[in-house]
């Protein structure tokens, strides 16, 4: 018998080694069929595919290495992420004609490339620098410079980015919130259209998705472990990505980290909690960097006059991105703010456009229908919503993601524009579907001190009791 089951995992193999080969054979056939037919921007990803791959399975075996569950669903994130990578560039090049801010930043880069290929430019212009548009252009110059100017293998690597950043909110729910549905959450953040479609390209989102990766790990390190220098370097680093790109986003994700790190020191009880001093250590140095973001994102806005209050330049930069966010084929009108009142309002309909009624054609019709399938989750799951207060109080990593819910869709509450809208929110995904999440509510079981006339009924559990467990899970 053994013998024979033997012989049955050779045939396997040689059958597995068979179509491996046909495939291989396949991919370099229809690689030198597109070099012979179309130009470099698109057989270049051909060369670029394998490349991506040899360096992102072994990140995903690497992060994933004793989850195997997480790591089949990172797989198969891994190849939604090409498939979404497929249609951003078909929409940006054909569906809109090249009208796509990618296709400047690929001129640029490109431009870029040349110039360092060719020695006109120091060899220090390798390292990206700049603030905003600037910062892609020569970040995408160095990615040129390295790999070659394709511009839908440019597209591929700024996807993998991207979908680092994902693959790191995910473990940084694993080690701050080991009780949450990981497995939901993984499937959610690898197959969410927003996730898989927005940062897939020569963009912003990219990038952005990337460091506010860093941010979540190094804050989730931060609070579960007493670890304290290496946390801060991913937060650093994190926080210093955002901030060349968008640095008003930026300073959201520090002020969500800040206030987390606060009432991780004063308003929670952990078992493996920080020293009071360290704490401390870490809110000074947090506040510093929030005024500090602050500053450069008023600058960034173009608010920097120094007699205005802060209040009035906030107030000042929310009108000049209603200007520039206005006209369009999907404008709308936003929700009005007059006050802390219209907060509520304002935060819930951003994040819920467009509705099915909102539909006006096929570029809002999918994103009405994860809108949809969002809110359905919401109410599916409402035991999980109803955890919230008691995770609260007990998980500062539940703070952070919660202020970044709130906090960015009140920072996208001004924009008129849809599509503008839709795209920028695929930043607070990872947030939002973490909320989604939440271990299940499970009501308590009233104490023996309660047969004998008193109520001594325990605060709400969040995770249900050993002997429970599965049928909660269920």
């Amino acid at each position: 018998m053994r013998l024979q089951s033997l012989h049955l995992d050779v045939a396997r193999f040689r059958h597995l080694d068979l179509m491996v080969g046909l495939a291989g054979l396949g991919y370099m056939l229809a690689a030198a069929w597109a070099m012979q037919n179309v130009s470099y921007d698109i057989w270049g990803a051909f060369v670029a595919a394998p490349l991506i791959a040899a360096v992102m399975i072994p990140i995903i075996h690497a992060t994933f290495r004793r989850q195997p569950a997480l790591r089949r669903i990172a797989y198969a994130g891994l190849a939604a992420k090409g498939l979404g990578t497929l249609a951003r560039y078909w929409v940006a090049f054909d569906a809109y004609g090249g009208a796509a801010d990618a296709q400047a930043y690929h001129d640029k880069g490109r431009l870029i490339a040349g110039q360092i290929r060719g020695g006109e430019v120091a060899l220090w212009s390798l390292i990206p620098h700049g603030q905003g548009t600037r910062f892609l252009e020569s970040l995408n110059g160095t990615l040129y410079t390295l790999v070659g100017s394709s511009k839908l293998a440019g597209f591929m690597w700024f996807s993998a980015l991207g979908f680092g950043g994902v693959l790191l909110c995910i473990k940084a729910a694993c080690l701050a919130a080991p009780k949450a549905s990981l497995e939901r959450y993984a499937l959610l953040c690898c197959l969410s259209p927003s996730l898989v479609f927005w940062p897939s390209s020569l963009g912003k989102e990219s990038w952005m998705s990337l460091s506010f990766g860093l941010l979540a790990y190094g804050s989730a390190r931060l609070f579960s472990t007493r670890q304290f220098v290496r946390p801060l370097t991913y937060v650093a680093a994190g926080t210093a990505g955002g901030v060349f790109v968008r640095p008003h986003i930026a300073a959201v994700w520090v002020g969500a980290a800040v206030t987390a790190a606060v009432w991780s020191a004063v308003g929670t009880r952990t078992d493996r909690s920080n020293s009071r001093a360290t704490a401390a250590v870490v809110m000074a140095i947090g506040v510093a960097g929030l005024v500090l973001v602050g500053r450069i994102a008023l600058q960034f806005l173009g608010e920097n006059e120094t007699s205005d209050s802060v209040g009035s330049q906030i107030d000042n930069a929310f009108d000049r991105t209603l200007r520039r966010t206005s006209g369009g084929g999907s404008q709308f009108v936003p929700s009005a703010i007059e006050s802390p009142l219209d907060y509520p309002l304002s935060v819930l309909r951003t994040l819920t456009r467009p509705l099915p009624h909102e539909v006006t054609g096929i570029s809002t019709l999918l994103p009405a229908l994860e809108t949809t399938a969002i809110i359905v989750l919401a109410v599916v799951g409402a035991r999980r919503l109803a955890s919230l207060p008691g995770m609260l109080r007990r998980s500062p990593f539940t703070v952070f993601h919660l202020l970044v819910v709130v906090t960015g869709a009140l920072a996208y509450s001004s924009f008129s524009n849809l599509a503008i809208l839709v795209r920028q929110r695929s930043l607070l995904m990872p947030s939002l579907l973490f909320l989604l999440c939440l271990p299940p509510y499970v009501r308590p079981e009233p104490t023996m001190s309660a047969v004998h006339g008193r109520d001594d009924t325990r605060a709400p559990a969040i995770a249900a009791p050993r002997q429970q467990r599965g049928r909660v899970n269920a």
